[in-house]
């Protein structure tokens, strides 16, 4: 007797029990339910399970092991070198994993660490035929996650289609639930409109931000705004009565736009679309450079246009008790021979002269930079086709010098290839030009009157630097100053 007691004391082993609970609507057991059954199981199997080895992840997907913490505590304290647990307890090996790769990964881990993994409702025979029956099983739980992910994935499309909003509304709305249509929120929505009006009339994404942030407005979560969360609401066509589904992966990524969705919604619009195209064309007519800073960050309205003429470094503002100017910042550090430092109102006087003089001129040099991405798209696909001609070149002149084409048609090939290179080199100039003979003299007219309004803003002296420096960063890419000549030249650009 004693040594029966004896043999099943130095039988039990320690056990650790994992519970999760999936966020679909599959009928399963609660996670109180699991428990008790598992620590029923334990206790029949002699398993002591202490309670801090008790692991639940609730309303989790089992597709990502990564992203249940505690299953990945569990599988860190069974692999640490003092391997307290011998088997791990699960109700169904889903709970485990839905992922048979991951799952294989997993259990081989565990293995090679002397601990099991037992399910309760899924016993297996020992051997190879019971390793069969449990990847068997495995695929058919994989199988039914990825079939039940495509149902909910067709279900939440269908009903995108049908313009019902699936997420939590934007700022400015509330979700009544109940499969109500979302609607107006009279304590929020004068946030969206704020941030409407003042870019329509001129305001940065930051300094939108900021004026948001000392109002006291805060964001859905209840932070700070941000430049980034400015432009979420000027992009999302929610605010214009429509549903933009499938719009991004699970990274967050966009997709291509031919894969997201955009259909009538079912609520009551704040603003109509027109507003949103020229919210839309303003944004891409504002994109900045790398280099650009925003105007509201900056000292001066001329800060980071003004540009060194010995070495191409910007001129840093500057300002003391008895002076204020600009200067080549690498000049400061020793790393530029020339001095290029200008007083701030001589430098004011000459670029609104400067500027005044261009709007005289007969002619007014500048460039045309294209907002729209699908003709920067069309280019780089012709750059493609032009670069794969010098290979087609090559296959023509081997096949002359192999005796494979006559000479009538190796001349034949080359002029066809001629003239397609040249067909391709006029398409990859005419959209990067953004402009032709036909429509020059209206973009002149409209450059004309962008300096205009641009002089206009400059020689007001009621208008605030940020409106001077915004109008300037849209007209011009950059100011480079001459010391020696006390010179100026202005490099404007046009957007379309």
């Amino acid at each position: 007797m004693q040594n029966k007691e004896l043999s099943r004391i130095l039988d039990r082993k320690t056990g650790a029990i994992y519970i999760r609970v999936s966020t679909d609507k599959q009928e399963e057991l609660s996670p109180d339910a699991q428990k008790r059954l598992l620590l029923d199981y334990a206790n029949n199997n002699n398993i002591d399970v202490p309670a801090e080895y008790i692991f639940q992840d609730n309303g989790i997907s089992g597709r990502k092991a990564k992203k249940r913490p505690a299953f990945q505590q569990m599988i860190a304290l069974s692999k640490s070198k003092e391997h307290p647990i011998d088997v791990i307890i699960v109700w169904k090996f889903s709970r485990f994993a839905r992922n048979q790769e991951e799952s294989i990964v997993y259990k081989s881990l565990l293995k090679k660490n002397d601990v099991d993994v037992v399910s309760v409702s899924e016993p297996l025979v020992d051997g190879p035929f019971g390793s069969l029956i449990e990847r068997i099983i495995e695929w058919m739980d994989e199988y039914y996650s990825i079939r039940l992910s495509g149902e909910v994935m067709r279900g939440m499309t269908e009903n995108a289609m049908r313009g019902h909003y699936q997420s939590d509304a934007p700022i400015g709305y509330r979700s009544p639930g109940n499969g109500e249509p979302p609607v107006i929120d009279s304590g929020t929505v004068q946030i969206p409109l704020t941030i409407k009006d003042m870019f329509l009339s001129g305001s940065t994404l930051l300094q939108i931000a900021r004026r948001l942030n000392d109002l006291g407005y805060r964001t859905k979560r209840g932070n700070l705004w941000e430049a980034r969360g400015v432009r979420y609401v000027l992009e999302n066509p929610f605010y214009i009565g429509k549903s933009r589904w499938n719009y991004t992966d699970r990274g967050r990524r966009l997709k291509p736009a031919e894969e997201v969705i955009y259909v009538d919604g079912n609520w009551e619009p704040i603003w109509d679309e027109e507003t949103f195209n020229q919210i839309q064309a303003k944004l891409a007519a504002n994109k900045r450079t790398i280099r650009s800073r925003d105007v509201s960050s900056t000292k001066h309205w001329l800060s980071g246009i003004l540009v060194c003429s010995s070495c191409g470094s910007t001129l840093a503002y500057m300002r003391t008790s008895s002076y204020q100017g600009f200067q080549c910042w690498k000049y400061g550090k020793g790393q530029c021979e020339e001095s290029h430092y200008i007083g701030v109102e001589r430098v004011e006087e000459l670029v609104i002269q400067y500027i005044d003089d261009i709007l005289r001129a007969d002619n007014i040099s500048y460039r045309i930079v294209r907002s729209a991405p699908e003709s920067d798209s069309q280019v780089a696909d012709l750059q493609k086709q032009l670069a794969r001609l010098s290979a087609k070149e090559s296959r023509i002149k081997a096949a002359y010098q192999n005796g494979v084409d006559t000479l009538e048609e190796y001349k034949a090939n080359k002029e066809a290839l001629a003239a397609e290179r040249k067909l391709l080199q006029d398409n990859i100039s005419s959209l990067s030009s953004g402009s032709s003979d036909h429509d020059k003299a209206m973009l002149d007219k409209k450059m004309r009157q962008n300096i205009s309004d641009l002089l206009t803003v400059l020689k007001d002296d009621s208008a605030d630097y940020v409106a001077k420096g915004v109008m300037m960063r849209n007209l011009v890419d950059r100011i480079v100053f001459d010391r020696k000549n006390y010179s100026l030249d202005v490099y404007l650009k046009l957007v379309i």
